[in-house]
């Protein structure tokens, strides 16, 4: 077992299937790393397999429901390769959510990347989530 496995906590609540995985956790953190910087996600590492995300709002959009796109001031942190879903799907709204990989309680090799809301719209979260899960291509 690796020394980095002991660090990794134990994943708590519904299981995605599409977030399991057997690879190496250092491999699927270099993988979900660069897929997030592909997406324009702002990351900041928080421990080797726990990230602080935070995908920019597009221009003009409010960040919450209550302030109007006047009220916004640009991100510190935008990025212009940054992506949106269609409009329908993705409001556009600044997103700020973790991505940590966890093991799975009794598998000692299976591990879940797990991807949790902090602050944003819930349908840009399910489109960030979607979009992540996808392009990491987790396999068991």
């Amino acid at each position: 077992m690796s020394t980095f496995t002991v660090n990794l906590d134990i994943h708590r609540g519904a299981i995605d299937q599409g977030t399991l995985t057997t690879q190496p956790p250092c491999q699927v953190m270099e993988r979900v790393n660069s897929v997030l910087e592909g997406m324009g996600v702002v990351i900041q590492s928080e421990s080797p397999f726990r990230l602080r995300c935070i995908r920019a709002g597009k221009p003009g959009v409010p960040s919450s429901p209550t302030s109007s796109p006047v009220d916004e001031k640009p991100s510190s942190f935008a990025n212009d390769h940054v992506i949106y879903g269609p409009a329908t799907e993705d409001p556009g709204a600044e997103l700020r959510f973790t991505v940590e990989l966890t093991k799975l309680s009794g598998l000692e090799t299976t591990y879940s990347l797990d991807i949790r809301r902090l602050k944003g719209n819930l349908r840009s979260y399910k489109f960030i989530y979607d979009t992540l899960r996808d392009r990491a291509q987790l396999k068991i």
